[in-house]
């Protein structure tokens, strides 16, 4: 069905062509932005500044909304802003307003990180405790989300109308807006953090300049002091680039010295990316190393990668693991590896976005843009399809045992409208005459009508 779907848009709407080989190279093709007009340049980004600012709008009333019902929402059982994890939270914050920031909780619970504590700490100081305050942390992070797709979107595809619309489906996304209004959670900052990686990681295949490495790096170790889990995008987002450097040199360079030149040009830079994602995480890595002798203990967590069942993860306690793969590997057979694989790859890659987006518009456009990066080959982004299945196998694994959809969702719906985008820019051309000038952007000297 989806290839129906597929071949009547082709048919529909005509596809600009493609360079020899048959990828669609977003170097070379760009498409259709006014260029040398400072006023066009400007109404490009008119339509994204009224979409956030309604966003913004709209979701600090639903938080307003939120917080007036936490009583009557207790009272029936319901979830409010401050429950379950957002208690831990809160306390981790109080800690470092009273000044004490030697991280001396993770003692009980090792795999809380400090960042969003310390962004609610600033609120909490700003609002004087208030819970607007505290509430507006998701509020602004997931404003700046749908800001940063739109600027990425745009910078890759030089396509107003391609860019609204992946921004559009962002704003529009049920689940990320119901955290970022109702709950006091990590996703919208680790979102954020893992969008300008993403953009970094495009970036910096395209242009191979150290400065989109590092700004990589910066905000990978953001999302780390968000998450545990951003250990997994540091291992795919350094070996995937590293080799992308090594095997596939620059299409703009000039020459190609030989591999032992190449490495040695490579290595400062990756070793001061790699360096300057340590320094950034010394709040999480060093109290670790004093506390455990292991900078990168995460106390219960690893028990979910060698257990079945949540209750065996979880009931033990979260300050160490009771687990390893020992245990597992004198318990299962090659069958239940099989089997465990599948069943995470169904749940975490298709039936959890579609139960989480209700109406999975995003999901299915970005499913389109994954099989024409598949059928057309763009390098950079069949390299951003191994990062995302690198960084996403962490949560196919562990599905089983932990079978929510909060946690592997926010790592999978940062991709989304990145592989949307892709699908979209097929039809750039016709997009942009279309809906241009119902979204007020200007019109592109020579663009046909």
């Amino acid at each position: 069905m989806r290839l129906k779907l597929f071949s009547f848009l082709v048919s529909r709407f005509p596809v600009r062509d493609l360079p020899c080989g048959g990828s669609i190279d977003m170097a070379s093709e760009l498409t259709n932005a006014p260029q040398g007009q400072r006023k066009s340049y400007l109404s490009q980004f008119r339509f994204i500044s009224l979409l956030m600012a309604a966003y913004f709008v709209a979701t600090s009333a639903y938080l307003v909304m939120n917080i007036r019902a936490m009583d009557v929402h207790a009272a029936q059982g319901k979830e409010t802003l401050v429950s379950t994890d957002s208690h831990q939270y809160l306390d981790f914050a109080q800690r470092f307003l009273r000044g004490n920031f030697s991280m001396d909780y993770i003692r009980d619970v090792p795999h809380r990180q400090p960042l969003y504590p310390l962004a609610l700490a600033v609120a909490t100081k700003i609002g004087n405790g208030n819970l607007f305050f505290l509430g507006m942390v998701n509020v602004i992070a997931m404003t700046l989300v749908i800001g940063s797709v739109y600027y990425g979107v745009l910078r890759f595809f030089r396509s107003p109308s391609v860019a609204a619309i992946s921004a559009l489906c962002v704003a529009g996304n049920r689940f990320m807006w119901r955290i970022a209004g109702e709950r006091l959670l990590t996703e919208p900052l680790y979102v954020l953090f893992l969008v300008w990686v993403i953009i970094a990681f495009l970036r910096y295949l395209q242009e191979r300049k150290p400065r989109w490495l590092l700004l990589g790096s910066a905000f990978i170790a953001l999302a780390y002091l968000t998450r545990p889990s951003a250990i997994f995008d540091a291992a795919a987002y350094f070996s995937i680039l590293f080799l992308a450097d090594i095997v596939m040199p620059s299409r703009s360079a000039t020459e190609h010295p030989p591999f032992p030149r190449r490495l040695l040009h490579l290595l400062p830079n990756y070793l001061f990316a790699v360096l300057l994602l340590v320094v950034i995480t010394i709040p999480s890595w060093l109290p670790r190393l004093y506390y455990f002798r292991d900078p990168l203990y995460t106390g219960y967590l690893t028990n979910f990668l060698w257990v079945d069942t949540y209750h065996l993860a979880h009931d033990f306690g979260e300050r160490a693991a009771s687990f390893s793969w020992h245990d597992y590997a004198a318990t299962h057979n090659l069958p239940d590896v099989i089997y465990r694989l599948i069943d995470g790859f169904i749940n975490v890659c298709v039936v959890l976005p579609i139960g989480a987006e209700k109406l999975p518009l995003l999901f299915l456009v970005s499913i389109a843009g994954i099989w024409t990066t598949l059928k057309y080959g763009s390098r950079e982004f069949q390299l951003l399809l191994v990062f995302f299945f690198i960084q996403v196998l962490p949560f196919v694994w562990t599905y089983m045992p932990n079978p929510n959809t909060r946690v592997p969702y926010g790592s999978t719906f940062p991709f989304e409208p990145f592989f949307a985008a892709y699908f979209l820019a097929l039809f750039a051309a016709k997009l942009d005459v279309a809906l241009g000038p119902s979204l007020g952007f200007p019109r592109a000297p020579g663009m046909r009508r």
